[in-house]
């Protein structure tokens, strides 16, 4: 849904600042099925200026051809959201615009570690380069994975279960969405202020940002009809 636009960061929020850690102890959660919190979103037919660049990646531009059509724009989850995006499709980004990091994220099935590209060489050290799996690959990895894995030396019952746990990963696990709907743009601003003071604190030019936030031109959501 990300890689479609199908949701939009506004332009009063701040830029990406997770780092590297951030992202694999993200999935490291997710991986032990531990909650990671609802992602809140704006859904609204006011149409913002957008930050289309998430994580040092391009979202697709989200074109209406002049129709009036609900927008989803992420209030609350930012981080989150953009670290699952970035490292399931790999590629190299910036970090706070200082350096170039390439985010594809990998797997160690010999002892459950998530890592990036640049600790590829490390794993080889010790590692089959068949028990690494690349995150966005193991959707698709056949049924008999396990069994082709099996016939190389080194596998034991805990690369087995650790494939097998990753496996349910993508198809067990459950990230919670809040909808928001009817308020203007002074309460979502107000709203992604308070609880953006949890976690990574805003800067104080954040807060100015979201707090002096106008849309122009200014589109009142009461103005079309909504469905839930």
């Amino acid at each position: 849904m990300l890689s479609r636009g199908e949701f939009l960061i506004p332009s009063f929020q701040r830029a990406f600042v997770w780092n590297p850690e951030h992202i694999s102890n993200l999935w490291d959660s997710i991986y032990h099925f531990y909650p990671i919190g609802p992602l809140i979103y704006w859904k609204t037919f006011m149409h913002l200026r957008v930050h289309r660049r998430i994580g040092g990646f391009y979202l697709p531009k989200n074109v209406n051809n002049g129709h009036r059509k609900l927008q989803s724009y992420i209030l609350d989850g930012q981080q989150r959201i953009t670290s699952l995006f970035v490292s399931f499709f790999g590629g190299k980004g910036k970090i706070r615009e200082q350096m170039e990091f390439d985010y594809t994220l990998h797997f160690d099935l010999t002892n459950a570690k998530f890592f990036f590209e640049a600790e590829r060489y490390k794993h080889l050290w010790s590692t089959d380069a068949a028990f690494l799996v690349r995150l966005r690959d193991v959707p698709k990895l056949p049924g008999d994975f396990d069994e082709q894995l099996s016939k190389i030396p080194g596998f034991n019952n805990v690369i087995k279960t650790n494939l097998e746990q990753l496996k349910h990963v993508f198809t067990d696990y459950e990230i919670s969405f809040i909808r928001l709907k009817g308020f203007d743009i002074t309460s979502v601003c107000d709203i992604f202020e308070r609880m953006n003071q949890g976690g990574i604190r805003l800067e104080n030019l954040d807060i100015i940002i979201a707090r002096n936030f106008h849309n122009n031109p200014t589109i009142i959501e009461e103005d079309f009809p909504t469905t839930n």
